[in-house]
C-alpha cells in the first residue's frame, strides 16, 4: 500500500494529501515526528523533511511539489497541472507564488509563530510577526479575489494545483 509520511498541520503535507485524494489514490497516512529524527525515516529522506510518498514498490518521492508533479505524470487523470503547456505554466506560476511569496509573507508569520512555536515548544509567538502576516494576507486575498473574479478556478477553467 502506498504511504504518505506527513505532519497534520504542515501546509505542504496538506497539499500532498489533497493531490492524492484528487487522484482518488488509496494511501495510508504515517504520522512522522520529524523533530525526533528517527533513523528509519532518515533512510527514506536524509533531509528529514515531510511529506514523503512511498509507493507500494518501495520507491520514494520527497517534498510536496515533486510528489504532486510525479502523481500528475504517473496518474494522468484527472490532471492537476492543466491540459496544455500554457495552462501548466499558469498552474506552476501560482504554485510558485503560493510556495514562495505567500509562504514567506503570510504562512511563516502566522502558522510559524502561532502553531510551530507552540507545537514544538520553541518559545512565545512573536506578535509583531503575526501582525505582519495578517497585514500581508489582505494584499494576497485581494489578488486571489482578482483571479476568482476572472476565472472559474485560480489558474483557469478547471481545478488544479494552483487552487
Amino acid at each position: 500500500m502506498r504511504k504518505l509520511y506527513h505532519i497534520w498541520l504542515s501546509p505542504t503535507c496538506r497539499v500532498a494529501r489533497l493531490a492524492l485524494a484528487e487522484k482518488k489514490l488509496e494511501f495510508d497516512l504515517v504520522l512522522e515526528k520529524v523533530w525526533e529524527r528517527r533513523e528509519g525515516f532518515l533512510v527514506l529522506n536524509p533531509s528529514g523533511n515531510v511529506p514523503i510518498l512511498e509507493e507500494s514498490d518501495g520507491s520514494i518521492v520527497s517534498e510536496c511539489i515533486p510528489i504532486c508533479e510525479y502523481l500528475d505524470e504517473v496518474y494522468q487523470s484527472p490532471t492537476l497541472y492543466g491540459e496544455d503547456p500554457r495552462a501548466r505554466a499558469e498552474v506552476r506560476r501560482l504554485v510558485a507564488w503560493f510556495g514562495e511569496k505567500f509562504d514567506t509573507e503570510v504562512t511563516r508569520h502566522i502558522y510559524g509563530e502561532k502553531f510551530v512555536k507552540r507545537f514544538l515548544q520553541r518559545g512565545e509567538p512573536n506578535s509583531t510577526a503575526m501582525r505582519a502576516g495578517l497585514t500581508n494576507i489582505r494584499t494576497h486575498l485581494e489578488y486571489i479575489a482578482y483571479l476568482v473574479d476572472r476565472r472559474s478556478w485560480l489558474a483557469g477553467d478547471q481545478f488544479s494545483m494552483g487552487d
